[in-house]
């Protein structure tokens, strides 16, 4: 969605500047067969988009275009899958899903991958919204219960440490200075450029609308804590992501056989159960194939090595340290990555789609 609320569509960009448009369909969770089983949760959906991506490298010559040079961007769940199906390349862990599936015997490595508001690192997910959004209250104006909220933002203090993760100025972005990362990497840069483009008029009544922010020398800066302020509701209760009465997609995301959901962190299965309970045997793995983070983690060389990350400043619908994280990972591989957040936008924002599809022409070499 653009500034003026308009859908926008990448795909009809790209067609229009001359390029191949490939949209594969995909396995979704809810599908369910005749005998109640539910075929399209995890990992089904980036199984099919590598088998996408195998048809086409397997019929090289026979498709049109450079099946060298192929971008993937997707859109929240679909953004996940994207940036997914970047760093997940060639990887051998998804072979028997494919070789199942009958998927051609070709490389399923992408060259470039575009991801706006990714829905990933879901194992994860719970904790890291918790110490985004966790002093937000809801849109009705009610707090979420606060000692799960504390609970989860402590652990996450954890996960942040192993990422191990670096950022210019700042050394290892643990979550005594991610506020810090977040604020002068993306929101100040977001906020300066979405108020240049202002007219003097419109600026000075935003300004004055919205008085956290000190406009200096043509340049916005503000307080992590006034910026949580600004942005207001959150949109999810806690956890987010893995519900106590196991509501969520995400959920139904990591069903099985007949079990339409279920829980696949340890903090929401022991708060429902005995403080013992162990996750179902198959989900580390499965929970490995759906989170791009793992791959990098272990410098996938077969990884995309191109990549454009967007986000709106208020888009609640998991942690803004989701591209904050995924984007110092792949600076920190050397990747080529050009990441940004949009001022004041929600969930599903596109706002600079035209500059996607030069940027498409800058990294691949292809322009009309």
């Amino acid at each position: 969605m653009n500034q003026q609320g308009e859908m926008v569509s990448n795909a009809k960009l790209a067609l229009a500047a001359g390029y191949v448009v490939v949209e594969p369909g995909a396995r979704g969770r809810t599908l369910v067969d005749s005998d109640g089983n539910y075929y399209g949760v995890a990992p089904a959906a980036i199984v099919d988009l590598k088998a996408a991506v195998r048809y086409l490298r397997f019929n090289k010559g026979r498709v049109p275009g450079n099946t060298d040079r192929i971008v993937s961007s997707g859109t929240s769940a679909g953004g996940a899958l994207s940036a997914l199906l970047g760093a997940s390349g060639d990887s051998p862990l998804y072979d028997s899903y494919l070789k199942e599936i009958g998927a051609a015997d070709a490389s399923d490595a992408i060259f470039a991958s575009g991801d706006w508001c990714p829905i990933t690192d879901l194992e994860h997910a719970d904790m890291a919204y918790e110490w985004n959004w966790g002093a937000n209250k809801l849109g009705s104006g009610s707090l979420v219960d606060q000692t799960v909220s504390k609970e989860l933002k402590t652990a996450f203090a954890d996960y942040q440490a192993s990422l191990k993760l670096k950022a210019k100025g700042l050394g290892t972005l643990t979550v005594r200075n991610l506020d810090e990362y977040l604020v002068k990497t993306f929101l100040e840069p977001s906020a300066t450029k979405y108020l240049a483009a202002l007219s003097d008029s419109d600026r000075t009544t935003y300004l004055a609308s919205n008085t956290f922010i000190t406009w200096k020398n043509n340049k916005a800066t503000f307080s992590w804590e006034d910026f949580l302020t600004h942005v207001g509701a959150r949109k999810k209760d806690t956890p987010a992501f893995d519900a106590f009465d196991l509501s969520t997609g995400e959920n139904n995301l990591f069903g099985k056989g007949t079990t339409k959901a279920r829980h696949f962190t340890l903090y929401s299965l022991r708060h429902e159960g005995s403080s013992s309970a162990r996750l179902d045997s198959d989900l580390p793995e499965t929970l490995t194939l759906m989170n791009p983070m793992p791959f990098l983690a272990k410098a996938n060389p077969k990884r995309a090595k191109h990549w454009w990350i967007r986000v709106g400043t208020k888009d609640s619908d998991t942690s803004l340290t989701v591209v904050g994280n995924l984007a110092a990972k792949l600076e920190n591989l050397g990747d080529d990555v050009d990441a940004a957040m949009y001022w004041d936008a929600g969930h599903g924002a596109n706002e600079d789609a035209a500059d996607f599809i030069k940027w498409i022409a800058q990294v691949t070499g292809y322009k009309k």
